[in-house]
């Protein structure tokens, strides 16, 4: 028999990812085990597509080693940095699953939903964990293209169809500025290792200088789409309003979190030598950010569209934390993405169990007079609205005041105070929500949905956003710790 030589060697450390290759084959099972799964038991692939997420979780745990772990042929890395960050995206898709269940339950072909659900997280992971452009944007378009189908799954809901085509369209425009900005830095270095693209750029002559620049600026628009920065924000309103409830929920959190991840790695490792460029554009991109989110969700009388527009705001108090571009700014980014994360499937919860029939629980009129019916949810949803509102001594105080401290130390001081007095505005809606909830007369009959699992995410998420904001020092910490993988 003769000898096959292969091209490439085996790869190294291909342990490293256990937590995709699990998501991978699990999903793929499931998408055939549904075929076989009647529709009243539909809720089966729901909880083992949460189990996945666990698993895939535990196996994020079992792989960590105090040293890096680069595999695939230096395409691929695992560190504390991407270890964290993929905890935070399986508790997110967890949470996003425990949403639907009963949402979802009547919804035809509904098992696929859940497939899809796990395919978008497995995207976020191998972003998280991507040295090279090449996978970062494989799992990125992995992402995009899950979360496509998931905001128009109710293809009977015309504004559901509506928001997944807008999303769609502008989706394929922003990859597009993405991937003409890295054939730039391809030029000019000859790689897409991000390193290796770091040290091109820094011995690249003047005569490349205008090519970097191209290649930043499409670069950092591209991403910023993902992440809903403006002037790249438009599609958030429209696809939160449009989108599955729980959808809505999932997307708030988990691809922020995959988002802010590879802008960290890049700037980090692929961009030190434009700090002061970068700099400049994400400071006005920040300005624009806090101004849009803020002040146009005060005109919202739809809580998702407030949401969407709130979820732009809380992006622009991120983004200090890429300009002040110190440890302290990226570990205050991974503490307000794990505060938002119980703050924003919190208050989505308690959305998903006012949804009854004829009313979907979205208007600010449906939450009148909640507190005289059902304290104990009033309550809920008045200390996750605080705590995104920044009040103290709730959670979200706190993810503000990490960001803002790293960039008042980096030299930012008048931002801090732009981005002070927006937050300011931001309290006045949230602030509002909780007048309608304790203050005005009940409008609609609250016959909330009689879920457990449901009803337990309520209770968790509100004790972290009181735990955190009373003793928030170990997220801190871990936070800090998580760094190592990144400077």
């Amino acid at each position: 028999m003769a000898n096959v030589t292969f091209p490439f060697p085996f790869p190294e450390h291909l342990l490293a990812l256990l937590p995709e290759m699990v998501v991978a084959v699990l999903a793929m099972a499931l998408l055939l085990l549904d075929l076989f799964v009647p529709r009243e038991r539909k809720s089966l692939t729901a909880w083992l597509s949460a189990l996945t997420m666990v698993a895939a979780g535990a196996a994020t745990l079992y792989v960590m080693t105090p040293e890096t772990q680069v595999a695939f042929y230096g395409f691929f890395v695992l560190d504390d940095f991407a270890a964290y960050t993929k905890l935070l995206i399986c508790a997110a898709t967890v949470l996003g699953i425990v949403l639907s269940v009963d949402y979802m339950k009547d919804v035809e072909n509904v098992g696929e939903y859940y497939v899809l659900m796990l395919f978008a997280a497995l995207g976020m992971m191998l972003m998280v964990s991507a040295n090279n452009f090449i996978i970062m944007y494989l799992g990125l378009e992995l992402m995009a293209l899950s979360i496509y189908v998931l905001v128009g799954y109710q293809r009977d809901v015309l504004r559901s169809n509506e928001a997944a085509l807008k999303y769609f369209i502008l989706g394929a425009l922003s990859s597009g500025m993405l991937l003409f900005g890295i054939t730039y830095f391809y030029g000019v270095t000859g790689s897409f290792d991000f390193a290796a693209i770091g040290h091109g750029i820094e011995t690249a002559g003047n005569g490349a200088t205008a090519a970097v620049m191209l290649g930043l600026v499409f670069v950092i628009a591209g991403l910023a789409f993902k992440v809903s920065m403006a002037p790249f924000h438009m599609w958030t309103p429209d696809a939160y309003e449009g989108a599955p409830t729980p959808v809505t929920a999932f997307m708030s959190v988990a691809p922020k979190v995959a988002g802010f991840v590879v802008f960290m790695r890049i700037l980090v490792d692929a961009l030190p030598g434009l700090l002061h460029e970068y700099t400049m554009m994400l400071t006005a991109m920040a300005v624009i950010t806090m101004a849009v989110g803020n002040l146009a969700a005060i005109a919202q009388r739809n809580i998702k569209r407030m949401l969407a527009y709130s979820t732009i705001g809380h992006v622009g108090f991120v983004m200090l934390g890429l300009i002040a571009a110190n440890a302290d700014g990226y570990a205050g980014i991974l503490v307000y993405l794990s505060v938002y994360l119980f703050m924003t499937m919190g208050v989505f919860a308690i959305i998903v169990l006012m949804r009854r029939e004829g009313i979907q629980g979205e208007l600010l009129d449906d939450f009148a007079g909640l507190a005289r019916v059902r304290p104990g949810y009033a309550l809920a949803m008045a200390l996750f609205l605080f705590s995104l509102g920044g009040i103290p001594f709730l959670a979200g105080f706190w993810a503000k005041y990490v960001v803002f401290i790293a960039a008042v130390e980096a030299g930012h001081l008048y931002l801090v105070l732009y981005a002070l007095l927006f937050s300011a505005v931001g309290a006045f809606y949230y602030i509002r929500v909780v007048k309608y909830i304790y203050f005005d007369e009940e409008r609609v009959a609250f016959n909330f949905i009689e879920s457990r699992p449901m009803q337990a995410t309520v209770v968790v998420m509100a004790i972290a956003v009181v735990a955190l904001g009373i003793y928030p020092d170990p997220l801190i910490d871990i936070c800090h710790k998580a760094l190592g993988g990144l400077i």
